[in-house]
């Protein structure tokens, strides 16, 4: 069975910490850290913060699980400067995760900065290539800090972002194959759902999935719902999650102080799980 993880966006207004404890107190068994500002600064993560942190950790045994931060960042970026920074704060929140006895990293691939039109010329192509590689580059260098670690990146599939890197499940198996084989897959349902399906990524991407990602939607947009609140059938993988053996984390985002809905989602979740 899966660990039902809550997330710090479900309540993104309040600074991670009071998310943390809200989510020890209503007995979730993983709580997910998102890097976004302002909640989470990986430059400067308190060592009173930390403390306090670790004491909810080891009082609950709640599983820790860290989303590197990815707004404003490009890891696949033609200028170095850009490409380092974004490395750098990356690694940060690999140390946030170490500092709060973590194992697992999510991370995002990089970004185009002109996408390539149906038809386009080399000077596109040639274009494309190059971040490509710069994308690589930087994600071995993620990867292998986190595995110094002892962390595992997960790579989140986000094709439905137009100049995202991965547009496809075969593009994060690509990835993977240059990067390392310990590099593993976050698979974002919610995300699946606008793009190729959660059947085509659970196939594909097979047992390097180690985490997930778990939202509700009306199929045109990537929503954030809480679970029950769109209109996601669920019911062609629910063995799947059933038998999931990692953290799925109710990736919900309320831009508010209430946790409500993401306690109303982990509760039709484990009706559908039968929990």
């Amino acid at each position: 069975m899966p660990k039902i993880g809550m997330s710090s966006t479900a309540i993104i207004l309040e600074p991670w910490i009071n998310a943390l404890k809200i989510a020890a107190e209503n007995g979730f068994e993983a709580f997910e850290v998102s890097c976004v500002y302002p909640s989470v600064d990986t430059d400067n993560p308190t060592q009173n913060v930390i403390a306090e942190a670790r004491k909810v950790i080891e009082k609950s045994g709640i599983e820790i699980c860290v989303h590197a931060p990815f707004y404003e960042l490009n890891i696949a970026a033609y200028s170095r400067g850009i490409r380092e920074e974004s490395v750098r704060l990356i690694k940060n929140s690999i140390d946030l995760c170490e500092k709060l006895g973590g194992k697992t990293l999510i991370a995002h691939t990089g970004t185009y900065t002109y996408k390539t039109p149906p038809g386009g010329s080399d000077a596109y192509h040639t274009g494309t290539k190059i971040q490509q590689d710069y994308n690589i580059e930087s994600l071995k260098k993620i990867n292998n800090y986190a595995n110094s670690k002892g962390i595992t990146v997960c790579l989140e599939n986000i094709g439905l972002e137009p100049n995202s890197i991965d547009q496809s499940f075969e593009d994060l198996i690509e990835i993977r194959k240059s990067v390392g084989s310990t590099l593993q897959f976050t698979l974002d349902l919610g995300h699946a759902r606008l793009t190729e399906g959660a059947e085509k990524g659970i196939l594909l991407l097979g047992d390097n999935i180690r985490h997930i990602h778990l939202t509700d939607n009306h199929g045109e947009k990537d929503d954030h719902l809480t679970v029950g609140d769109g209109n996601y059938d669920y019911s062609g993988f629910i063995d799947f999650l059933k038998n999931f053996p990692y953290v799925i984390t109710l990736e919900v985002v309320e831009v508010s102080t209430d946790p409500g809905p993401v306690l109303r989602g982990r509760n039709a979740l484990n009706n559908l799980l039968k929990r």
